[in-house]
Parts: C-alpha cells; structure tokens; sequence
C-alpha cells in the first residue's frame, strides 16, 4: 500500500517495563522473580511487576486489597528519587548512540537514530540493540525497543512483544506492524475518537491508515498528522531539551486531628485536586487519571478513580465526578486523618487526545482565562491551593 524506501528516517521508542518496580528489583535482587507493588505511601498501587500482573493485580488497585487477595505480594513505598537517578542513567547511555534523544517521560524516550549508521558502522538495529543491551545490563532493568519511521510508528512497534520486547519495522515493512495494532492503541486516538472510527468500520492501525483522503479531511488536524505518521511520513520532531518528566503526582496532608467534618474534608480533597493539577500545567501536562483518597485513624485508605472521557488540565472540569467519588468513599461515623489527591496517566498537551474535529471546548477557553487569575490569588474557588 505504501511506497517507501527502507530508512527516509529512523526513529526508535524506548520504553521501561513496568519501570519503578523493575528499578526496585534492580536494587534488592532478591526481590526478581517475585510480586511486588510499589505506592503504600499512597493507598494505591502505583507500579505493578509483571509477575504482580500474573496474579491479576493492576495499577490503582487499593493497597488494602492487595493484602487480602495477594498476601504473596509485597509491598512497597515508592522512591521517586531514586526512579528519577535511574532514568537520568538510561538517557545518559542513549546519548551514546545519538546526540538526539527526547525524554518523553521519566520511563520513556524517543531516539532519531538517522545517519548513526556511519558512526557504528551497522545496521540500524542493530544500534538499537547496542543500546538496549547495555541499559539491561548495566542498570539491571528491563526495557522494550521498537524502531521505525517516526515517533508515531517507533511507538506501536515497542508495544508488542513485552516484556523486554525488540521490534524493528523498516519502511517497506510498516503494514505488517499497523494490521497488529487495534485502533484504540495508537497514540493520541482516545476511547471517544475510536468508537467513532469503529463505527466507520475502521478497527486497526491500518485500516485508519488506508482511509481515504476525503475521510480524514473532516477530521480535526492532529488526526491527520497521526493519519501521515501512520504512512510513514515523519511529522512529529523530537524535543531534544532535558527535562524532569513525571507519571504521576500527589499532594496530601495529616491533620492535626483526626476529623470527619465533611464539607472541611471534600474542601481538602479540592484542594489537594487544584495544587496537582497546577504542578502538571506547570511541565506542560494534561491528565488522564485522578485519585481522590481518606485515609482513617486505622491507616485504612478510601479511594477512589475518575478517568475523564479525555485529558484535562483543570479539575474543575472532573469536579462533579470527584464529588461522587467522595462521597462513595466518606462514612460519617468514621475519624479520618489524612486526605488527598494523585494525578497519573498524564501526557505532554501537545499530544494529549484532543476533539475528532475542529471545533474548540468553549468551557476550557473561558478556564483558561479564569485560572491564572486563580493561580495568582486574585480570586478563591473556596479552598487555597496553597495551604492544603
């Protein structure tokens, strides 16, 4: 269907395999091979192994739950600290390959490998293999690699075979890897934007790719950038800029005293929503997930998950499912001493999932005007993000 040459351009995806919990083997051995969890600070799991996969344990599951199903697995606090030491090591050794690498988030990067042929004197694969091996071996992680044309193409192709996956797709063989992939997997199409294309008998990569030009015009335009990636055309530019990527945030805080006011309670978890929402508008994130949770004076978390129907960048935007959430998770005869809120599943807004076609959200316009005013203290929503 497509005519292209093996290598216009070469871009490869490198992925962590369930990164903080392999980071946490890597640094107490005896823990390969076993279930483990991490995120008991929090109430919730928020970094599965894949031997925790196994038993049926997922991200977001209440840590609580964890101890009355799996009493196998073990549990742990997270170390963001030293997560964020190991991923600064796996983009240094990157580096060695190519001077042009985005750290797309702290477990993730993209890598334009074009021309490094010369330097390495081999294939492009085998560069990528180079790279692999020596971040598995040295770092004592697992990570999963696919090659391809663009960003868009090197991403689907480190989805398949994981863990510690190795796919390479030249030009004239990225068919073979889009006919794999289910349309609602391919980055930047959403749950909303894939029903829609199912309804139009369009169930794969490929069979979005081989749409016809008339269909994908009435579509808003970075559906038609993903639709030329899809093809092969490389669209998308790495930001090869340094940065502090997150997976995910959290604000809490203990009370002096054990209370269940509710109203002084939901205001908290208001409050803990706005401050980790702003920190993720502050790297340029939107959001997926939010976790609202209480903790009581037994240390029994209550949580809770809402995952908006696309990203967000303003609570207030979730506030009413936040606001059933809260009160599935309240019980008045309970004292409760901690409240909070995480934000995970949060992607660079430039390749957030945005509306199917071209018309703007009126409501997030307006916050975009409102919020800043918020941010800055001139106007109070009831609850300061400041004092939480």
């Amino acid at each position: 269907m497509f005519q292209i040459q093996s290598w216009p351009h070469v871009i490869a995806h490198i992925d962590g395999d369930a990164f903080f919990a392999s980071v946490t083997q890597a640094e107490h051995p005896s823990l390969k091979g076993k279930p483990l969890v991490t995120g008991s600070e929090r109430g919730i799991a928020t970094a599965v192994s894949y031997e925790a996969r196994a038993l049926g344990i997922t991200r977001g599951l209440p840590i609580f739950k964890i101890k009355q199903q799996f009493p196998s697995c073990i549990i742990l606090e997270s170390d963001y600290r030293l997560y964020s030491v190991y991923a600064t090591e796996m983009f240094k050794i990157l580096r060695e390959f190519s001077p042009w690498v985005e750290e797309y988030s702290i477990d993730e990067a993209f890598v334009d490998l074009k021309g490094m042929r010369y330097a390495f004197r081999t294939g492009y694969g085998e560069i990528a293999l180079q790279a692999k091996d020596k971040i598995e071996e040295k770092l004592g992680i697992s990570i999963t690699v696919g090659v391809s044309l663009n960003k868009s193409l090197a991403k689907l192709a480190s989805s398949l075979n994981r863990p510690s996956g190795f796919n390479v797709f030249s030009g004239k063989h990225i068919e073979s890897l889009l006919i794999q992939v289910p349309i609602e997997k391919v980055w930047g199409i959403g749950s909303q934007t894939s029903a829609y294309l199912k309804k139009h008998n369009i169930y794969t990569a490929h069979d979005f790719a081989k749409s016809s030009e008339q269909f994908i015009a009435y579509l808003a335009k970075p559906y038609k950038e993903i639709w030329r990636e899809l093809r092969g055309e490389k669209v998308f530019d790495l930001d090869t800029d340094p940065k502090n990527t997150y997976k995910s945030m959290l604000s809490s805080r203990t009370f002096s005293k054990p209370t269940n006011k509710k109203e002084f309670l939901w205001s908290r978890i208001l409050a803990h929503a706005e401050y980790v929402f702003l920190r993720a508008r502050k790297f340029g994130y939107s959001v997926g997930k939010i976790h609202i949770f209480l903790k009581n004076q037994r240390f029994k978390y209550f949580t809770y998950q809402v995952v908006p129907f696309e990203k967000i960048t303003y609570p207030i935007e979730a506030r009413d499912e936040l606001r059933k959430g809260f009160e599935a998770i309240y019980k008045k005869e309970d004292l409760y001493r901690t409240a909070g809120c995480t934000v995970s599943d949060l992607v660079q807004v430039k390749n957030s999932q945005i509306p199917l076609f071209k018309n703007t959200n009126p409501v997030r316009e307006k916050l975009k005007k409102i919020y800043p005013l918020y941010e800055n203290r001139k106007i109070n929503f009831g609850g300061s993000l400041f004092e939480a």
